[in-house]
């Protein structure tokens, strides 16, 4: 059954070729301008495969093969595709295969009547028809080459996306077919012009802007580009446009080196198909040289901001270490303030408002305190995310949060857990202060003496006699006569 097809799908191409229009569609083959014995021949030949047809004449009537007439001619033949499995774009012919290359299609696998060998490119799959179908991933991240080709005409020439049209495998690639040879032929076209920096479609010339200055002539259409490169050209297009775009964020600089290396290699207004076999694969070895030294650049450039990076670093979880330990010792230094309002409270009769005074200055002095170091510490949280996609792009974003966000982030919940326990501290503090009773009793002052009360009876000492001379009768002659005592003079006036 497959030769069938091929024979088949071989025969309306050569129609095709011999003055018939062929149109393909997803379900429907249709060839137009037929006499009636072809269009009986390709209605047999259809009806054999199994496939349903419709004839129609100049005028839209249907005929029966058997009934065509040569005076109702030309013929038109609709052929009825048998479905594929679903996802599938299935392709009869090379001119419905062209006619679909050049559309912007959202098929990621087809199958072509012609094809003899798989082609796998980045995004999409050609398989030969009803060729076992595969589970096939569509690579993603390619980067658009319209972003990096500039284009002075209004319609867009240069492809949206590579992804048809870059292999995954160059070496794979083979020529033996009709088919791949037509697919190779259009997938050159769109990588030729995706190498310029500039495209000027009205004067079809690629422009590399150097230093020297180059432009090529695009190819015209109809001239077989393809044949013209060979095989080993298109396999060196196929590995240098695979190179630049083999990484989206490096595609841009890997493209400019390309062009420059290439501009290098010629003069002006060369035929490119020429150019390039000569030199492509020369301008992509010196490329890669180029992008390797501009690696070691920068790579020294890249550790140089490293060094600066991990002082920056060091710098900022230092000054957010020195802020938590500000707030640390606010508390600490407002707790003592509070002890001390709690002993004044309960040993003395100090003002109550006083007290409530220096516990609001104390709970101010550490509020802010806290409000200094959380506001230093969010201001540097936003300086780091306003610089980190313009000094630190390299960093892949695993790296930047091991190597700065990471280290930032520890220090800040040191400063959020001081700040809220320090908070709380306080509170209660201020609450043991508020809740804590005044002094109980009074400081007792010293008694007073009453003024109705005696002094107590003072007792005269008695002094010994000096030079006492004793007389004969006992007493001293000397002595006085001692005084009445104020205790019997008391008696007496009683």
């Amino acid at each position: 059954m497959v030769l069938s097809v091929e024979s088949l799908a071989a025969r309306l191409d050569a129609l095709d070729a011999d003055g018939a229009f062929v149109s393909e569609s997803e379900a429907i083959v249709s060839i137009s301008n037929l006499s009636a014995a072809i269009a009986r021949e390709i209605g047999t030949l259809a009806l054999t495969l199994g496939w349903d047809t419709v004839t129609f004449d100049g005028a839209g009537n249907d005929w029966a093969l058997e009934d065509l007439d040569e005076s109702f001619a030309p013929f038109r033949v609709d052929l009825e595709k048998p479905l594929g499995p679903e996802g599938v774009l299935r392709l009869l012919t090379n001119v419905g295969f062209a006619s679909w290359l050049e559309r912007d299609v959202s098929s990621v696998h087809w199958q072509v009547a012609h094809l003899t060998t798989k082609i796998v490119a980045v995004g999409a799959c050609f398989t030969p028809w009803d060729n076992e179908t595969t589970e096939f991933t569509p690579s993603l991240g390619l980067r658009g080459p319209r972003t990096l080709v500039r284009e002075f005409a209004g319609q867009r020439a240069v492809p949206a996306t590579l992804a048809r049209w870059l292999l995954r495998d160059v070496d794979t690639l083979s020529l033996h077919d009709p088919a791949a040879r037509l697919w190779a032929e259009h997938a050159s076209r769109m990588l030729l012009l995706s190498l310029p920096d500039e495209f000027d479609a009205d004067r079809g010339s690629l422009r590399f802007r150097g230093p020297p200055r180059l432009e090529l002539s695009y190819p015209i259409i109809g001239e077989p580009f393809a044949t013209i490169l060979g095989l080993p050209g298109i396999k060196d297009l196929q590995a240098a446009l695979a190179w630049v775009f083999e990484i989206e964020r490096e595609s841009e600089m890997r493209h400019i080196l390309l062009a420059t290396e290439l501009a290098r290699c010629g003069g002006t207004v060369d035929e490119a198909p020429e150019f390039l076999r000569d030199y492509l694969g020369a301008a992509l070895e010196g490329a890669k040289t180029a992008y390797q030294v501009q690696l070691a650049g920068m790579s020294s450039d890249a550790l140089k901001t490293l060094v600066e990076l991990r002082k920056s670093v060091t710098d900022e979880t230092a000054k957010v270490s020195d802020a938590t330990r500000q707030v640390i010792t606010a508390v600490a230094s407002a707790l003592a303030v509070g002890a001390g309002l709690i002993a004044t409270r309960v040993t003395t009769n100090a003002s109550p408002l006083l007290i409530i005074l220096v516990m609001v200055m104390a709970g101010a002095y550490v509020a802010i305190t806290i409000i200094s170091g959380v506001m230093f510490a969010h201001l540097q949280r936003e300086v780091r995310k306003e610089w980190q996609p313009r000094l630190y792009r390299f960093l892949s974003q695993p790296d930047y949060e091991a190597l700065v966000a990471g280290p930032a982030r520890t220090a800040e919940k040191a400063l959020w857990y001081s700040s809220i326990l320090g908070t709380l501290a306080i509170i209660v503090m201020a609450c043991a202060i508020f809740l804590t009773p005044p002094a109980l009793s009074e400081r007792k002052e010293d008694a007073q003496i009453p003024k109705d009360v005696s002094a107590p009876t003072l007792v005269e000492a008695h002094t010994p006699p000096k030079n006492r001379t004793i007389p004969v009768s006992g007493a001293p002659a000397n002595d006085p006569v001692p005084a009445p005592s104020r205790v019997n003079s008391a008696h007496e006036h009683k």
